[in-house]
């Protein structure tokens, strides 16, 4: 059967997250037929059980290792028969239909191969995942403290753009993404040299080689939001590790420079 929207969940010991994820889709989806696949990356807390017991209409697919999320989402590829596919991070919540909407909108702007919705943390407030391609300085200024590394902040994460109207962007968070399908299968899905991290960047810029990528603020979903790898030294090494990755593989591609009045402290 052909659905309008397939979506995947990778888990990885993440079951109450990843409850309330399924359960806002189930619960908020109704103007378009929707399948989803739920990805266990080897948990160990028997959560993907425990899943496919209480949502029967979801599939569940078992990896034998934890594959990392590229490469988990990878694995509904060969599965998924839609005209767009919905990447959902476990730590999203929908209140309301986002997904028939993003289906309109995608539906007469044939133009646009991938679009994201804006995402709001738990309280309400707005979590500024637009941006720009990943650059060194960008990543710096992001973890440094001080006011003299907000421009270069606020230019990473286009904060000096009017994001109020649907707008083209370079690099769209991977914890709610909306893709034609055909697309997405056409480029392999995320690289999977990826473990974690940057993997959405590189999708994102892949993609724009020929179609547009757009943020889309008229709807919206929340997310749950806690940053492992400004809290664990392992993560803070494999977010390292596919920054190189991602900065070796784009090397020498035309990206287009800060404005000159961005440049780090050091160079003031």
């Amino acid at each position: 059967m052909k659905y309008d929207v397939t979506l995947s969940i990778v888990n990885y010991n993440d079951y109450e997250r990843a409850k309330k994820a399924i359960a806002s889709v189930l619960q908020y989806t109704h103007g378009v037929r929707v399948k989803i696949y739920l990805v266990d990356n080897a948990s160990t807390d028997g959560s993907a059980t425990r899943l496919a017991d209480e949502f029967p209409a979801i599939s569940v697919i078992f990896s034998d290792k934890n594959l990392g999320f590229g490469a988990g989402h990878n694995l509904v590829l060969p599965l998924i028969d839609s005209d767009f596919h919905a990447i959902v991070n476990p730590d999203i919540i929908l209140t309301g239909d986002i997904l028939a909407e993003l289906t309109d909108y995608m539906r007469s702007h044939q133009d646009v191969g991938m679009c994201t919705p804006a995402i709001r943390y738990i309280s309400g407030a707005p979590q500024q995942l637009p941006k720009r391609n990943p650059r060194l300085r960008y990543l710096i200024a992001n973890r440094a403290p001080g006011k003299r590394w907000e421009p270069l902040r606020r230019h990473y994460k286009m904060l000096d753009e009017d994001l109020s109207e649907v707008t083209d962007v370079e690099f769209a968070s991977g914890c709610f993404l909306f893709v034609r399908t055909p697309l997405l299968k056409l480029v392999g899905g995320f690289d999977e040299r990826y473990f974690m991290y940057f993997e959405d960047a590189d999708l994102t810029r892949t993609l724009r080689k020929n179609t547009r990528v757009v943020y889309y603020p008229h709807a919206y979903v929340y997310h749950d939001y806690s940053r492992a790898s400004a809290h664990s030294a392992r993560y803070l090494l494999i977010h390292i590790a596919s920054m190189f990755k991602y900065f070796w593989k784009w090397r020498g591609q035309g990206e287009a420079s800060a404005p000159q009045d961005m440049v780090g402290p050091e160079n003031k």
